[in-house]
């Protein structure tokens, strides 16, 4: 990330960020929210580590800080959260 900013002036609700753009927002201790094939899913950041849920369930282990492990390791439909922010799949609604 080598001269790059770390700030970005829109949230792009409702389009799709890049993978750079993702890990930036993570390592600011950001919580995202997107959707994925019309379904909503969470990236938290609890005292636990960041988590990834789809309403009320978990679908990932607690990853504490490794930001980068957490969108290599996190698959939706067998494709890894970092395949579908490359392919521009998941659409962000909300960045907090």
């Amino acid at each position: 990330m080598n001269n790059q900013t770390n700030n970005f002036d829109d949230v792009p609700a409702g389009e799709s960020i890049s993978h750079e753009h993702l890990l930036i927002y993570l390592e600011q201790g950001r919580e995202i929210e997107f959707v994925f094939q019309g379904k909503e899913y969470f990236i938290s950041y609890t005292p636990e580590g960041r988590a990834v849920w789809t309403r009320q369930t978990r679908i990932s282990e607690y990853f504490g800080e490794r930001n980068k492990d957490i969108i290599n390791f996190t698959k939706i439909d067998g494709t890894s959260l970092a395949d579908l922010f490359k392919q521009k799949k998941a659409k962000i609604t909300t960045i907090f």
